[in-house]
């Protein structure tokens, strides 16, 4: 009897120990995908500001200017906000206690 639950325990801990382990590396990948978004977003923005600056500069061209800044503000902002969005947790749906419906007449 003794055995079997020591047995039992021994399982309970190696599952414990493999969920701490997952959820170290879940984090761990969260960490480097919010970097990704981050890196991406400033590497938009500096090439759409070096874009503008060349395309000034050499060809002198005002129109293009604008519309590099214009285009690389867009992609920044859907980066930017982008990011923000995939940092959200989802609510928990599983139970209907977790849904607040207001107050009923």
């Amino acid at each position: 009897m003794a055995k079997k639950k020591n047995e039992r325990r021994e399982a309970r801990k190696e599952r414990a120990k493999a969920a701490k382990e997952a959820k170290r590396e879940a984090e761990a990948e969260a960490l480097r995908t919010r970097r990704r978004w981050r890196l991406s977003s400033i590497a938009v923005a500096v090439l759409s500001i070096v874009v503008a600056a060349l395309s000034y500069w050499l060809l002198e061209d005002r129109r293009l200017v604008g519309v590099s800044l214009l285009v690389g503000g867009v992609l920044f902002l859907l980066l930017a906000l982008g990011s923000l969005g995939a940092g959200v947790k989802p609510r928990d749906r599983r139970t209907a206690g977790s849904i607040d419906f207001g107050k009923r007449d």
